[in-house]
């Protein structure tokens, strides 16, 4: 029963610092978004390491990571989509976008069908009330008469293909798991971290941006920040709670994350909630 608690405690504070996400990416200065991703996985990689490291199942999870061939395409997954969030919440409103991130349920049901698993009435049903509710919030607030719209409209491009990526990581996760050769999530984590630093070090090195954005102390402390409360602590704390409860459980933590993006965007940022025009 503890366990659960702590479970439990860990999915709350994972969707409440995912939420937080939006704010960070918006206060700092409008870096391309790869140099801000890479930014991020580099501070989650420099906290995670020596915590994964400290452990012997921590230990265990990274060499089993590194010696499973598909575990670094989840991880590529799930680094693309750090990428195409952070370029999202640079360019549409935080609250729209989360609830956007949220929808990787609708993906899942459409890779389920074109793999040949033809989801059930009931979740068809669910599905179009959840696509139904997202275009009741949003559409009033488009506005495709003014320029800002275009940047807005990508935005939401980017978000919908960020929550793909999401979909697509959770469906070949599914199919490892039900064969019992899916890698521990806790290595996938690391290997986030690790892939998206390398992979996106390139670009930021050739862009000569990087020391820019660590020079100044306040950019300096939003980027850890995004970092280590955004991407380390919630991606820690959701392997952790993914492990301990009912996959119903687990997924329901990217239904709150859009309740703690409008809140902190309205607290923060001072933007109205995604409900008011």
């Amino acid at each position: 029963m503890t366990r659960d608690r702590h479970a439990y405690a860990a999915a709350g504070l994972t969707a409440a610092l995912w939420g937080l996400t939006g704010i960070f990416v918006r206060l700092l200065p409008p870096f391309a978004p790869e140099v801000v991703t890479a930014g991020r996985l580099a501070v989650a990689l420099a906290v995670a390491l020596p915590l994964l490291a400290l452990s012997s199942g921590g230990r265990q999870a990274m060499r089993n990571a590194l010696g499973h061939p598909l575990a670094y395409l989840l991880a590529l997954l799930l680094a693309g989509y750090y990428l195409l969030a952070t370029a999202a919440f640079q360019l549409a409103p935080v609250a729209e976008v989360a609830l956007l991130l949220s929808t990787p349920p609708l993906f899942v049901l459409v890779y389920r069908s074109l793999s040949g698993d033809r989801p059930a009435r009931h979740e068809l049903a669910g599905a179009l009330l959840a696509v139904a509710g997202m275009t009741v919030i949003l559409a009033p607030r488009l506005d495709l008469s003014h320029a800002v719209a275009d940047a807005r409209l990508t935005g939401d491009g980017l978000a919908i293909g960020a929550a793909a990526l999401t979909a697509g990581y959770a469906w070949l996760y599914r199919g490892l798991a039900q064969r019992s050769t899916a890698p521990g999530s806790l290595g996938v984590t690391f290997l986030t971290f690790l892939l998206g630093s390398i992979a996106l070090a390139g670009p930021v090195i050739a862009g000569g941006v990087g020391g820019d954005l660590v020079a100044d102390s306040g950019q300096l402390s939003l980027l850890l920040g995004l970092g280590v409360l955004c991407t380390a602590i919630p991606s820690l704390g959701f392997a952790y709670a993914s492990r301990r409860l009912a996959p119903v459980a687990t997924a329901s933590i990217s239904l709150f994350i859009p309740l703690f993006a409008a809140l902190f965007a309205h607290l923060v940022l001072h933007v109205s909630m995604p409900i008011q025009n």
